[in-house]
């Protein structure tokens, strides 16, 4: 059977040369193929109908069709000859090839037709900005390793690009990233596109997104209207999502970054590198097509939201805040109050409506930075205070430092019926005078004697007088003793010998 090209030449060189000999001396077959198809012709000049030949892979065709559709037009057919073989198909691995890629131009033409369709989407200046997240692997940080993620963003019709690193995914930290795309550009865009995480959409109803109000009070500050893209659907992110995969396999090592802000400043560098070369759509730099969009972007306000200055924790009532699992404490007459906590790799700034209040070093979890200053009063010493309440308490503290230190020591060793002691001081003050009592208390304090009559003995030992020292160079004079006769050394040698 000819082809239907074949068929069309044999029919039009008949037209010309009147002979079937003719014909097919030029075409390489029998002229009465060519009377043949010339006569299925007609009068109207119809083409013969080209039979199609069976093929090897005929009975298959219908699980080759149904895995080619299961698997969206993936399936290669080195995948389907283990399935086929066990089915029984006995052909080739060319004829399996074959059926395979005309059941996946069945299926592409198919979907071209019954399928999604997609157009150009086509932004005009100043009106439109996407931004997603992006994982960036783990950096590690005083509280161990933590996940890394960044927060892309790009112009829809400059193409210009920023990018910031974060350790949280958090409405926090998206009100931060989104503030630093802004004051990169310059100036705010008509509408912002969004994923749907909750800290953009909390929920979804009849397929509209209900958005969080924490994202509702930014976009009115910031004046632009926050849009959603469709769940579970990345085609529908558009430019973003191209953003976010070039980032990761052009600007996040294989390795990881090493600390936040090292992250942040190769972030930095990149962004002023890739909007500096020629863009593939556009044959421009994104930076110089900033400069004339920039005009048409909306005016920044005057100063970042408070939810834009760090992550927002509440003060305790001990006057610190939490944050990675460590306390620091903030000026005492913010208790209850709301402030922002910006960290970096080795320091963390507290703010308060815009004004730094607190600067701490980064700590570990479960460690404390309290600074003295924040509280009215000095930090206790851990020493309690002595507060007496009878008479006779009030008296003896009186005597001075030496009865504070007697009554602590005497305490501590656990002496018992200590209140005699006091009555046994008082007495010994009345009798004797305070300053030998002072005396005995400070010296049973030291060699601690807490038993009854010891500030006695002791008071009566400080009142005899102390023997007379001998001089030390004075020789000690034995009389009386008896003489015996001295041998020099050489006797004992000479003996020995």
């Amino acid at each position: 059977m000819k082809s239907g090209r074949t068929q069309v030449e044999l029919i039009a060189l008949y037209e010309e040369l009147g002979s079937y000999r003719a014909v097919g001396a030029l075409m390489g077959c029998d002229h009465k193929t060519v009377k043949r198809y010339v006569e299925a012709a007609g009068d109207a000049g119809q083409l013969a109908p080209v039979l199609a030949r069976s093929r090897v892979t005929d009975d298959f065709a219908g699980l080759i069709c149904e895995r080619v559709e299961q698997t969206g037009g993936r399936v290669t057919a080195r995948r389907l000859m283990r399935l086929v073989r066990a089915a029984g198909y006995e052909g080739s691995e060319r004829s399996l090839r074959r059926a395979v890629a005309d059941a996946k131009e069945a299926w592409r033409a198919k979907q071209a037709l019954e399928g999604r369709v997609y157009r150009p989407w086509v932004s005009g200046p100043g009106e439109w900005m996407l931004c997603d997240w992006g994982a960036a692997g783990t950096v590690e940080t005083v509280a161990g390793p933590r996940k890394l993620s960044f927060f892309s963003s790009v112009l829809g019709w400059s193409r210009f690009r920023t990018v910031s690193f974060s350790c949280s995914e958090r409405f926090g930290a998206l009100a931060v990233g989104l503030a630093h795309s802004f004051e990169q550009v310059g100036g705010v865009p008509g509408r912002v596109l969004f994923d749907n995480p909750k800290t953009v959409a909390t929920g979804h109803l009849a397929g509209v997104a209900v958005l969080n109000p924490d994202l509702v009070r930014l976009a009115a500050h910031y004046r632009f209207s926050p849009r959603t893209t469709e769940r579970q659907d990345p085609e529908s992110k558009g430019k973003i999502e191209a953003v976010v995969r070039f980032t990761k396999s052009d600007l996040i090592p294989y390795e990881g970054f090493e600390s936040l802000d090292q992250a942040n400043q190769a972030g930095a560098d990149w962004c002023s590198e890739v909007n500096g070369e020629v863009h593939y759509e556009t044959r421009a730099r994104p930076a110089e097509r900033l400069e004339t969009e920039r005009p048409l972007l909306r005016a920044l306000p005057s100063a970042r939201p408070a939810v834009a200055c760090g992550e927002q924790r509440k003060v305790d009532r001990l006057a610190t805040v939490r944050f990675a699992s460590a306390r620091y404490s903030v000026p005492h007459r913010l208790v209850g109050e709301t402030v922002q906590v910006q960290a970096s790799d080795c320091d963390v700034v507290i703010m308060h409506r815009g004004v730094p209040i607190a600067e701490h070093a980064l700590l570990a979890p479960g460690e404390a930075s309290i600074a003295d200053a924040h509280y009215p009063t000095p930090a206790p010493t851990g020493v309690r205070a002595l507060r007496p309440r009878t008479p006779s308490e009030h008296a003896f503290l009186a005597l001075g430092s030496e009865a504070d230190g007697y009554l602590r020591a005497a305490a501590a060793a656990g002496t018992a019926r200590l209140h005699e002691r006091l009555e046994e001081a008082l007495s010994l003050a009345r009798t004797r005078g305070e300053d030998q009592t002072r005396a005995a208390l400070d010296r049973a304090t030291t060699f601690g004697r807490f038993a009854h009559g010891d500030l006695g003995s002791i008071a009566d030992g400080l009142r005899a007088a102390p023997p007379a020292s001998v001089a030390d160079s004075e020789p000690l004079q034995l009389e009386g003793l008896p003489k015996v006769a001295v041998r020099s050394l050489d006797d004992y040698r000479r003996r020995r010998r």
